[in-house]
């Protein structure tokens, strides 16, 4: 599942970098609504604070992993397709993504696993993200938190304490 949500922050980052006719997404308290398929279609709310050098840093971490990456305009949307490595599987993804990309980035994520990922041959995520404001006060950017939770989860802290975590 980590590395499955980090692969789905880096393609939302990506997205929002991904030509130079789009703006950049705005620095700030961003909300990650992300609908998996595989969690018989359980949404949860991941709040990560931002700015720009945190997107092309997790742009640059995505794509070391992937040996393709292809971000490009169709019309009013973007789509993204990719072929990176995810715990030991190959993970093949298409997505196409809607929104203004400076408060809103909307779309759909269809990924098949090579072998599957821990049992899991295909997933499609859908990812409602939107910019909330300024990120609160303490927090820096790179920071995640996972909403609906009693005082949610710092995924920060939590990778800190977990063996061989980054």
């Amino acid at each position: 599942m980590k590395t499955t949500l980090g692969l789905l922050l880096s393609l939302t980052s990506a997205i929002s970098l991904a030509t130079t006719d789009l703006p950049q997404r705005k620095a700030g308290l961003w909300e990650h609504r992300v609908q998996m398929s595989q969690t018989g279609g359980f949404t949860h709310a991941v709040h990560v604070c931002t700015d720009g050098s945190l997107d092309d840093m997790a742009i640059q971490q995505g794509a070391s992993n992937c040996s393709k990456l292809d971000i490009r305009q169709e019309g009013d949307r973007i789509t993204v397709e990719s072929v990176c490595q995810a715990g030991g599987s190959t993970a093949t993804s298409r997505g196409s993504f809607s929104g203004d990309f400076t408060s809103h980035i909307a779309g759909q994520v269809l990924t098949t696993f090579s072998p599957p990922l821990n049992g899991m041959q295909q997933n499609t995520t859908r990812i409602d993200a939107r910019w909330l404001g300024p990120c609160q006060a303490g927090q820096q950017p790179g920071d995640v938190i996972m909403q609906g939770l009693p005082g949610g989860i710092n995924l920060n802290e939590l990778m800190k304490r977990m063996p061989g975590a980054r």
